[in-house]
């Protein structure tokens, strides 16, 4: 055998061992343990013609569960969001002549699912997820009404259990992973109604 075949051989046994440390220690990699996401409905209109917009935003806090290697993960979210404050004017009827509406929602839900990694390509890896979990839900409203002082204020507090779903795609850039997702969160299960459908974007770390 020549010298160059020989220095060859010599080469491979020394990094073999070396690249299939590597390989171990990239499948061992503890995957990220925690989420933070904003997100906002993409059914937002920031034209209308009553004072101020028609936009829902959320923001959502994740634990989770995923051993090394697996494709699947446990995790609870508390989810809590807004909507963007509405006004509606010249409110004319029998009972009220001229009167205004400003209109708000909150919500919040704490919710345990669990999703799939799809599939890998290159450091893009789809996934679904879902889960169910308990829903608040509180609608606000003021009355203004030119011929009486003052505003009649009006809420709405509703607690309920709900079932979300999902579907995202995340990358993986050192110790943490980026995302974007679509969810749908029905607050309420029976019958599937006030759903909060927030496209949202993260990291995990």
């Amino acid at each position: 055998m020549s010298y160059s075949g020989k220095a060859w051989l010599v080469s491979v046994a020394l990094l073999l061992p070396l690249a299939t440390s590597v390989a171990q220690t990239a499948q061992k990699e503890e995957p990220p343990k925690w989420s933070l996401s904003l997100g906002a409905q993409p059914s937002m209109d920031l034209r209308t013609r009553d004072p101020g917009v028609d936009a829902r935003f959320a923001v959502t806090l994740t634990r989770i569960w995923q051993a090394p290697g697996s494709r699947f993960s446990r995790h609870i979210s508390l989810m809590a969001g807004a909507d963007a404050p509405r006004g509606v004017e010249s409110i004319n009827s029998l009972f009220c002549q001229g009167c205004s509406t400003s209109l708000g929602r909150n919500f919040a839900g704490l919710t345990g699912g669990g999703a799939i990694d799809l599939f890998h390509v290159f450091r893009f890896t789809p996934y679904v997820q879902g889960g169910a979990g308990i829903y608040y839900d509180r609608r606000w409203g003021t009355l203004t009404d030119p011929s009486r002082p003052g505003a009649r204020a009006f809420k709405q507090n509703e607690f309920s259990f709900g079932v979300n779903a999902g579907l995202g795609i995340k990358a993986r850039l050192g110790s943490h992973e980026f995302f974007v997702e679509q969810m749908l969160h029905a607050v309420n299960a029976i019958p599937l109604d006030r759903a909060v459908y927030p496209l949202n974007f993260g990291i995990r770390f």
